[in-house]
């Protein structure tokens, strides 16, 4: 009577440990269906993370800045001018256009890094890379120096490599 009470109470205890060990799965990992015939399987980028829960918050890789400024159009917009501005000067290089490069870029640069309605992560790497523009073909423009050297004081600050 004894034994078999013993016996009862290590396979109940058996049971919730084994069922306290498992974890759950998330329902996007669960859905392992193969794709239907009619449907084509997407090829993988193996640059690119999971569009899944676990990666989707990480954070951009992708040198493409629009990405990074989802959310706020008038960021898109001005980095678009910006972008038109710059391509107009490499293929003019006129003083007017590298006036109007230089014009744009700040404008793009100083809206991201002040006052975008985005998370630091996402407007100070390319608010840097517009200052460092600026700085290659106005290394002595002071606004542009003043903020690229406040920026990777932020990145410095919090022990992270400033991005180029």
């Amino acid at each position: 009577m004894y034994r078999s009470i013993l016996n009862l109470f290590s396979v109940a205890l058996i049971a919730i440990l084994f069922t306290a060990c498992t974890k759950e799965v998330p329902k996007e990992l669960l859905n392992n269906q193969k794709p239907q015939q009619n449907q084509q399987q997407q090829p993988v980028d193996k640059n690119q993370m999971p569009d899944d829960s676990i990666h989707r918050n990480l954070g951009s890789t992708n040198s493409d800045n629009s990405k990074d400024t989802e959310g706020d159009t008038k960021a898109q917009d001005m980095m678009k001018a910006a972008d038109d501005a710059e391509a107009k000067y490499v293929k003019s290089k006129s003083d007017a256009d590298k006036k109007e490069y230089i014009t744009k870029q700040m404008g793009a640069a100083n809206y991201l890094m002040f006052e975008a309605n985005l998370s630091p992560k996402k407007k100070y790497k390319p608010a840097l890379q517009r200052y460092n523009k600026v700085l290659e073909i106005d290394p002595k423009n002071a606004e542009a120096m003043e903020n690229k050297k406040q920026i990777e004081d932020i990145y410095q600050s919090m022990g992270m490599p400033i991005p180029n």
